[in-house]
């Protein structure tokens, strides 16, 4: 079979972005381009691999989905020869765009972007904020490097790498009834008032947490901040549910927090760095990875979680 790698590419793009043109703009190349790349896979295969579409773009069909994954393997393996050799100069200059999921960026992103400035300071890093859809579509359109945030409705196209699974917790005032217990069920805590963080996969989630159980939590209120979220449990107006904390003790106006383990298991999602799998990571975005896994080594992001109590 002879096709290159350059066809396979423009290939992956165009089942990716669902659209011919989509792809022929981030290589920035003609449609034709890209429909002929394709066409000349077909005609080596003697299979289609897209269902065409004019309104709808471009779809796998059965074969081309199962010829994609082999595709993304292959691409992504030859991305890991390429840095290998290459390298990573010590002296790295340059910028990156790095995206996280906002509730988690204060309280992992100063550990790992210290590491990456202590060995490399003439680095450029630009932060953007946002929930995990707002990840995956930055990374999609190109404005992010890559992004730190839950595995949860990462596409296959995307790689995704784990750092830390991250158990769900709950958040009590100190002075809270329950506060003393050594853990705590759904099932004791639906009665009570729940403060939400209300982000779309996150208020999902939480919520999918009840409803697995039977149950239907007693929502007081909603909230789009994290620490607006812990400094209405820490008034004492009601107790939340996190999958991470912060790594040392907060203070807030009113009251103190306590966390306190689930003491049964429950759905654990994985927080770490996702970036396109098919492009080759500059010396930059590797340098920021490379702190992330030394400090997932080390064993510094376990500080982050709260481990469920088996019963």
């Amino acid at each position: 079979m002879r096709y290159t790698l350059k066809q396979l590419r423009y290939l992956e793009a165009a089942a990716r972005l669902h659209s011919i043109t989509a792809a022929a703009k981030e290589f920035n190349i003609s449609p034709s381009s890209i429909a002929a790349a394709i066409d000349g896979i077909e005609a080596e295969l003697s299979q289609p691999l897209f269902n065409r579409h004019p309104s709808k773009g471009v779809a796998p069909t059965r074969f081309g989905g199962e010829f994609l994954k082999y595709v993304r393997e292959l691409l992504q393996s030859h991305s890991r020869f390429e840095q290998a050799l290459s390298g990573i100069s010590e002296n790295i200059e340059g910028s990156i765009n790095m995206g996280c999921f906002t509730p988690i960026a204060p309280i992992v992103l100063p550990l790992i972007l210290k590491i990456v400035s202590d060995a490399h300071p003439n680095l450029s890093i630009q932060i953007i904020e946002g929930d995990a859809e707002n990840m995956v579509e930055l990374l999609r359109t190109n404005k992010i490097d890559l992004a730190l945030t839950y595995s949860l409705g990462v596409p296959e196209s995307f790689h995704f790498e784990s750092l830390f699974h991250a158990p769900p917790h709950v958040t009590l005032s100190a002075s809270h009834p329950l506060a003393s217990r050594h853990n705590l069920t759904l099932e004791e805590l639906a009665d009570e008032p729940l403060i939400l963080l209300n982000l779309d996969r996150t208020r999902a989630y939480m919520l999918d947490l009840f409803e697995q159980r039977g149950l239907k939590p007693n929502i007081l209120f909603f909230s789009r901040s994290s620490e607006m979220v812990r400094s209405l449990v820490a008034a004492e107006f009601g107790y939340s549910i996190f999958n991470v904390k912060p790594r040392t003790k907060q203070t807030y106006t009113m009251g103190d927090l306590v966390r306190i383990p689930l003491s049964s298991h429950h759905l654990a999602p994985e927080f770490g760095i996702i970036h396109h799998g098919m492009k080759r990571l500059t010396s930059v975005s590797q340098a920021v990875i490379e702190a992330c896994s030394r400090l997932k080594s080390e064993g510094v992001f376990q500080e982050f979680v709260v481990s469920p109590i088996d019963t």
